[in-house]
Parts: structure tokens; C-alpha cells; sequence
């Protein structure tokens, strides 16, 4: 498995649009992708129109109770 993270603490440095490029770049190659927008302004998950399943956040999503396949969105 092959995991790939960018962090920078300023902003408008091309964090989202260099992630949503990684993922789109590595899933037209073949590889099975997860791109996970833990981005307040859901920045991430507006570039790719998607309507969130999970709107109570992220300490909900990674908490023992629940369970991350019900949170994964498959797009085109």
C-alpha cells in the first residue's frame, strides 16, 4: 500500500488541488484510491460533487463505533 499525505500549515498553497490531482492521477493508472478530505471547508469533496454520508465529522468517522466502509463515496 502506497500512502501519500501533504501538510503545510498556510494556507493557499495548493494542498487540495495537488491531493485531488494525486488521487485522480493514481486511479486512471489502476490503483484503488482513497482520498480523504478531513478539510474543514470540505474543499476536497467539492471538487469531486460529492454530498457527504457523514455529517458529524471526523472524531465520529474514526471512532470505535464506527465503521469506515459506511463513510467511503465511490465517484467517477
Amino acid at each position: 500500500m502506497i500512502v501519500v499525505a501533504l501538510y503545510n500549515l498556510k494556507g493557499g498553497v495548493g494542498k487540495t488541488a495537488s491531493c485531488v490531482n494525486f488521487a485522480y492521477l493514481a486511479a486512471k493508472d489502476g490503483y484503488k484510491t482513497l482520498l480523504w478530505d478531513i478539510d474543514p471547508q470540505g474543499s476536497a469533496t467539492f471538487y469531486y460533487q460529492a454530498k457527504p454520508k457523514n455529517g458529524q465529522g471526523i472524531k465520529k468517522l474514526i471512532s470505535k463505533d464506527s465503521n469506515l466502509d459506511n463513510a467511503i463515496l465511490a465517484t467517477e
